[in-house]
């Protein structure tokens, strides 16, 4: 029996024609926003984006989406039919994408050959430096004492003759493989070739056809020049530089400023469709009794179907080319979002009229503790999704994943949510919004936990399923309690409120303390953080609802118990009519008179009219034929 209510809940779901459009959007944005996003880390990386400065591009998002989406939901209350406005924004976000294929790489990735080149120098006072011919970058393997370097085209200066005769050169390197000496100290790493100096300083002299040591004039340093001479040495690769491959700078600066530009334009497009969506499928959903979480499913399907292609075809072309080419990903991701910008138009929101009090009831609703104690809360939620969302990948990659499995841990984290999505109507009703989001925390901190001690990428997939409670459950609760929170006029307002604060400041927060933990602690490190603050958030957060905001919750409870319940009421009340109709045969000939504007017999209250009216008829009749009637009338 339950399992046919159950069925029967999400075929009605299904049927009901107001609710295909909301799950077509869902379908075709959440993939669009998995084909994409969980990419874009590494597309930074293959442009020579360093952790650092990435995570100061990320630092600019915050400012964007604090304030986009709480100003665009206010627009949009204001308003009222907000769809047009949504699917233009919807397309613009899709088109801003494709901006990021123009942004050059600052760096460029350069191979070291099989046998290194290497340059000695000398100049003045015996100084010499010996170093990897630009634009090559060694790095020293670790505890490497001593190796060998064959020196070869060996110069130096013009000899200067004097009285004494030409100035010697001590040592000679040309065609002999020397042994170097590698030391290192706090800051650098410093080479000694063995058994060899420079030569004694040389000088030349501007001007003078026959220049010497004798004839110099201290007077005119000006026409000095110190004399350098040096050899250039060959060594092998192997054994000497651990890594394979060195960093060419190109122009750091238009990258970073470029990919800026992009980034802060589609993360606002982003930012403030994601919560007007949320707006007018919330208010969509109340309007006609439907469940978000069925909803939602539609867009873990999407993610599920969409990702892996996305995957896959970045490895395909990546493979073909000989680079790492991510252009699948950015078309793809265009050509959902205009498809969802077109589902859009569809949407029925000719019930939402345009409020003029849109300010007033925003202030006085964001000054509520409850949901200044939800947005604060969601801030954190949002750091730790920021920080999964802008370095899992990088950690896979560190791993030897490739992009293709990158796109199934995807896919399987949205796959283990449609289960709990489908019962997260029940779920949040037995638990409570807050208590739901609670929940998630406890499995952020399992999740972050599990990430720093994996050592195979294939074991992300188990802590990958748990995104059904972090993301799926959590973000459901997050939204309807947002909606249990606000007020018809300001539903698209709060809703913005909390996309800006969660998927803005919250995911931009992560971002920048992700990428200067990293560093200096290494991403295990910065996990394992992640998953103490998570820990401490889901404690207090539990302790402060219980102790001040429970009270309220079960009120709204009671109240929205007592408004079905009316409305109830109110239903058996039109049955009971509509069963009088069927039964009393004057009733129903007065309906069918009233609903097709024709009187084609006579109800109860006609007879009793009519009734009225003869009585008092007769009454007018015999006043008239009445002669005291008439004396009192000329009284």
């Amino acid at each position: 029996m339950a399992r046919a209510a159950w069925v029967q809940r999400i075929w009605a779901d299904l049927t009901t024609k107001e609710f295909l459009p909301i799950k077509a959007i869902l379908f075709l944005v959440s993939g669009a926003m998995y084909v994409l996003f969980p990419f874009l880390t590494i597309h930074a990386r293959s442009l020579g984006v360093s952790e650092k400065e990435l995570s100061l591009l990320y630092a600019f998002n915050p400012i964007i989406a604090l304030f986009g989406p709480p100003l665009t939901g206010i627009l949009a209350d204001r308003i009222g039919n907000f769809k047009v406005f949504l699917s233009g924004m919807t397309a613009l976000g899709g088109l801003s994408a494709l901006l990021y294929l123009a942004i050059p790489a600052a760096r460029q990735k350069v191979a070291l050959p099989e046998y290194v080149t290497f340059d000695l120098d000398c100049s003045v006072g015996d100084l010499r430096s010996l170093g990897l011919q630009p634009p090559a970058e060694c790095d020293f393997i670790q505890d490497l004492k001593e190796f060998n370097v064959t020196f070869t085209n060996c110069t130096e200066c013009e000899v200067f003759r004097s009285a004494s005769g030409p100035l010697p050169r001590r040592g000679n390197l040309e065609s002999e493989e020397v042994a170097v000496t590698v030391g290192s100290d706090v800051n650098s790493t410093f080479l000694t070739v063995n058994g060899w100096s420079c030569p004694d300083t040389l000088i030349e002299i501007e001007g003078l056809s026959d220049p010497s040591l004798a004839s110099y004039n201290v007077s005119t340093p000006s026409t000095v020049l110190p004399c350098a001479g040096g050899c250039v040495g060959v060594s092998r690769r192997e054994g000497v530089c651990s890594n394979t491959f060195t960093m060419v700078d190109n122009s750091p600066f238009a990258t970073l400023a470029g990919y800026l530009v992009v980034r802060l334009l589609n993360v606002f497009t982003l930012a403030t469709t994601g919560t007007l969506f949320n707006g007018a499928a919330v208010a969509i959903l109340k309007q006609k009794g439907g469940d978000y979480g069925l909803q939602k499913v539609y867009g873990s399907l999407g993610s599920i179907v969409l990702t892996p292609i996305s995957g896959l075809l970045i490895d395909v072309f990546s493979d073909a080319s000989g680079r790492q080419d991510f252009r699948p990903a950015f078309f793809l991701y265009f050509a959902l979002k205009l498809a969802g910008s077109i589902c859009i138009l569809y949407l029925k929101l000719d019930f939402k009229m345009p409020s003029n009090k849109v300010m007033k009831d925003f202030r006085e609703a964001v000054k509520k503790p409850e949901i200044i104690t939800f947005l604060m809360v969601m801030l954190i939620s949002g750091a730790c999704f920021g920080v999964l969302d802008t370095f899992l990948f990088w950690l896979l990659q560190d791993m030897g994943a490739k992009k293709s499995l990158m796109g199934i841990t995807v896919s399987v984290g949205t796959a283990a949510g449609i289960p709990i999505l489908l019962v997260s109507g029940q779920m949040i009703q037995k638990l409570g919004h807050v208590n739901t989001i609670i929940l998630g925390f406890a499995f952020y901190v399992i999740r972050m936990l599990g990430y720093s001690l994996i050592t195979n990428p294939w074991w992300s997939l188990p802590f990958e399923m748990l995104e059904c409670f972090t993301v799926s459950l959590m973000s459901t609760a997050a939204v309807t309690y947002t909606a249990d929170l606000s007020t018809p006029a300001t539903i698209a307002s709060l809703q913005g409120m909390y996309g800006g604060i969660h998927y803005g400041v919250g995911r931009g927060l992560g971002s920048l303390l992700g990428g200067f933990l990293i560093g200096p602690l290494g991403i295990r490190t910065t996990f394992r953080l992640m998953a103490i603050v998570c820990l401490v958030t889901c404690i207090a957060y539990f302790v402060i609802n219980r102790s001040f905001f429970r009270k309220h919750q079960l009120e709204r409870k009671k109240r929205l118990a007592e408004e079905k319940q009316e409305e109830k009421k109110e239903e058996e009340a039109q049955k009971n009519a509509v069963n009088m109709t069927e039964n009393d045969p004057e009733v129903a000939i007065k309906s069918s008179s009233t609903e097709n504007g024709v009187t084609e017999g006579k109800t109860k209250e006609n007879v009793v009219t009519e009734e009225k009216t003869k009585d008092n008829g007769d009454k007018s009749l015999k006043e008239e034929t009445n002669p005291a009637f008439e004396n009192d009338q000329d009284k």
